[in-house]
């Protein structure tokens, strides 16, 4: 018989297995679901709560399949869709939870658990518009609840919509004497209005509001830059100049607040007739605030000709006499632009010239330091290096270092010098020489392990690594991944692949990129947070945050290489020479909390009563990715990336790989498109236009009548069009044009073996770099080079990096 309605024995008993859940008492709470379903066999509610019970004691296809029984029994429970809600929330199908909760809905629309569970997800999803309608029910259901008006505020304003959530603001915040908001929920929830009327254009209001909440904000700083800005955008600018002075007494390292000071005298440094205004005002500043590195800075970045060299001087100086090893660091910057690297160059040049000659520097009546000097070769040979000027660099570093041998920074850099010329080996073991300098440093440390990496010895790295792993942890290895040191995974993994063992490059890959997906998952438990709190604008700042978490340069890095490996398993499948995981020795018992392989011992914060223990690695040489449906897997990944870097071209590149093999011409079509959008010239675009049209012509699985739209949409939007094009514009041109004649086959493979023998060649000596040499070296293995060749490839690439051990 079912039945929906407990009686009230099993009612009671069934509360106090929902209050179990909440205590992570899985055990005993799975023990008292067992108890009621003794009796009512067929109660939905029960069997969905047991099944949320067995998904946390890692029985998670039998709870699936006991949530999905109970919900069968009964559709229309509410308890049984939240269930499912949380059971999905938990396991990241975030998606599936939302359509979980909706159901939940259909049967209760005026639940309001259900309303802000299924918010907040909505608002981890990105899908604003949703969250709008949500709040809004939320709001009517119980208008005096805080976090509900404050939540469609921000709902509001994520979609643009900055009157709206003006007027959810308004209409629902509380007078100065509600105790509903303490006085720093008041403060920043006055702030945050502020802010909006700014956003919606309102000004003047937005000024005249800002004077009237001053006495209830606690957080001063915010409030001075807001006044600050509004009297500049209502053109108030001697009251904005006071303001803007203000807040540079308090930080003058703030580049907003010096630019806007500079505004409120109306200079703009992006306008070069301002140059010299600006500059006197700066130094004005300077004058009052003469500790302030960013004043000193902030010129050369728009200032030119004797102007900016006057800039540098005043900052070089400074840093020689300071002793400051970051200088060329904070400098890089500025050699993009090609006469400011070049001006640099030569002033350090000119001080090093007056130090050997006179022991002064042009404005000083005493002598100097030596250890200006020797920072001055610092300096310089990070600037020869830079050029490509190895040898010189190496000569200048040397003299550094002889100048005091004790000294780290020196021998730091000349280990960077060694690597840039190709002597992997040699620059490993200098930063190791550094490393044993300082054994306290922890910066130092992980340097030598970087190099460790880039010179595959990824054992002695590893050894190295933990040093600064605590002592008594039980499983250090482990806690490299779990510290999220997304940098020495990725090294590491690169090792890897470049050993040939893919099955660990890609468990290592992985491993970052789950760290990025827990960076954003991460965000899940401060939705209701942040508007309980009412932390408005660092919310915001969070939500606008996460749409960028999937662009970062490590996150692209690893998952494109992933994406690399995936294609490789295929194409080896393909050719008949599958890839066999390498297999390393391993413990196989699992570790607790005190090293101990017992099984069972308790860890409390695991829940009250339950035991934990260290998990075993059941794949530590990632035979589970190897073996996995790598087209799938490569997929996936490909999907991430257009959906959170679509702006960088290799995204559309790598996702074009992805679906060529996967025989969905549309959708690399699509990739060459938004290719296309971003670099009309990219040089990969002619190679993958060719192979698309190749595919379409050799398919013979694919919709013949599918065939013709998708050739016209082709022709229509590129023409006639050739490999080779583009390859002479750069070495990094050449090299992509070459991938894409490999792939084409046929006539294609012998004219880039071609192309190849020329990359160390002369007219690619410009911005050329080893990495672009070893590249082209790889290529040419691929394209059936014989060993004539590869030693004429060889002999070619000594001569522009004579030092490199890698030929």
């Amino acid at each position: 018989m079912i039945i929906t309605e407990l009686p009230h024995k099993e009612q009671a008993l069934f509360r106090s297995a929902l209050k179990l859940y909440e205590t992570r008492q899985y055990k005993k709470g799975l023990k008292i679901s067992d108890q009621i379903l003794k009796k009512f066999p067929n109660h939905g509610e029960t069997l969905a709560v047991k099944g949320m019970f067995l998904t946390h004691l890692d029985r998670k296809d039998e709870g699936y399949e006991m949530i999905e029984r109970g919900l069968k029994i009964n559709p229309q429970s509410v308890i049984g869709w939240q269930v499912y809600g949380i059971v999905c929330r938990n396991d990241q199908k975030l998606a599936q939870a939302v359509k979980c909760y909706e159901e939940a809905l259909k049967a209760n629309m005026d639940n309001m658990q259900v309303l802000r569970e299924l918010g907040t997800l909505l608002m981890q999803e990105g899908q604003f518009a949703r969250v709008a309608e949500v709040r809004e029910r939320m709001v009517r259901l119980n208008p005096t609840f805080p976090p509900s008006w404050m939540g469609l505020a921000v709902a509001h304003h994520m979609n643009g919509r900055y009157d709206l959530a003006l007027k959810a603001i308004s209409t629902h915040e509380p007078g100065p004497s509600d105790p509903a908001l303490d006085k720093y929920q008041t403060s920043e929830l006055l702030l945050y209005k502020n802010w909006l009327l700014e956003l919606n254009g309102e000004y003047q209001r937005a000024l005249d509001h800002l004077k009237e909440i001053r006495p209830q904000i606690t957080d001063v700083t915010a409030w001075k830059e807001q006044k600050a800005k509004l009297l500049l955008k209502v053109d108030r600018k001697e009251a904005a100049a006071t303001a803007y002075q203000d807040l540079i007494e308090r930080n003058a390292e703030n580049d907003e607040y010096i630019v806007g000071y500079l505004a409120c005298n109306g200079l703009d440094i992006k306008r070069a007739e301002d140059q010299d205004a600006a500059i006197e005002v700066i130094d004005s500043l300077r004058q009052q605030f003469p500790t302030s590195n960013r004043l000193r800075f902030l010129p050369l970045t728009f200032s030119s000709g004797d102007n900016f060299v006057n800039a540098a001087k005043t900052l070089v100086k400074y840093a020689l006499r300071k002793g400051i090893p970051s200088l060329f660091s904070s400098t890089k910057v500025l050699y993009a632009d090609a006469a400011k690297g070049a001006a640099l160059g030569k002033l350090v040049e000119g001080f090093a010239a007056q130090l050997r000659d006179t022991k002064r520097l042009c404005d000083s009546t005493d002598d100097e330091p030596a250890s200006v000097l020797m920072w001055c070769n610092h300096y310089l040979a990070q600037h020869y290096d830079y050029y490509g000027g190895h040898e010189r660099a190496l000569v200048i570093i040397e003299e550094a270092i002889r100048s005091s041998p004790s000294t780290v920074e020196p021998y730091m850099v000349k280990a960077k010098i060694l690597k840039h010329a190709g002597d992997l080996q040699a620059a490993r073991d200098t930063m190791d020489y550094a490393r044993q300098l300082d054994l306290k440093d922890r910066y130092i440390n992980a340097k030598c392990v970087k190099y460790m990496l880039r010179n595959n010895e990824v054992d002695e790295a590893e050894k190295t690594f933990i040093m600064f792993v605590s002592d008594d942890s039980p499983h250090k290895v482990q806690d490299i991944v779990n510290f999220q040191g997304i940098w020495y995974l990725c090294e590491r993994a690169h090792a890897f692949r470049r050993l040939g063992d893919i099955g660990r490059a890609l468990k290592h890959y992985h491993e970052v990129i789950s760290t990025f997906d827990t960076y954003r998952l991460d965000q899940l438990d401060f939705h209701a947070y942040s508007v309980r709190k009412a932390t408005l604008r660092s919310y915001v700042g969070i939500l606008q945050w996460e749409s960028t978490v999937y662009n970062h340069p490590i996150y692209r890095d690893a998952a494109q290489a992933a994406i690399e490996c995936y294609m490789e398993l295929v194409d080896r499948k393909a050719a008949g020479k599958p890839f066999v995981p390498i297999v390393h020795q391993t413990d196989a018992k699992p570790l607790t909390r005190n090293g101990s392989s017992q099984q069972g011992q308790h860890n409390l914060s695991a829940g009250i009563g339950e035991a934990k223990v260290f998990d075993v690695d059941k794949d530590p040489n990632g035979a589970g990715f190897v073996d996995s449906d790598n087209l799938a897997s490569a997929l996936k990944l490909a999907e991430q990336l257009e959906s959170g870097a679509s702006a960088s071209p290799a995204t559309h590149v790598t996702a074009f790989e992805v679906h060529m093999r996967m025989h969905k011409y549309f959708l690399a079509l699509k990739t060459i498109n938004a290719l296309k959008a971003i670099d009309a010239e990219h040089p990969a675009l002619p190679s993958m236009v060719l192979r698309l049209t190749q595919a379409l012509d050799t398919d013979e699985s694919f919709a013949a009548p599918l065939k013709a739209p998708l050739k016209a949409q082709i022709a229509k939007a590129f023409g006639e069009v050739s490999a080779a094009t583009s390859a002479e514009r750069s070495l990094e041109a050449m090299l992509a044009v070459t991938r894409g004649m490999l792939a084409l086959g046929g006539n294609n493979v012998a004219q880039a073996r071609a192309l190849l023998m020329q990359a160390p060649e002369d007219k690619y000596a410009s911005g050329r770099m080893l990495e672009q040499l070893l590249d082209a070296r790889r290529l040419l293995v691929q394209s059936g080079a014989t060993e004539d060749e590869l030693a004429a490839f060889g002999t070619g690439a000594k001569k522009a990096f004579p030092l490199a051990t890698c030929f």
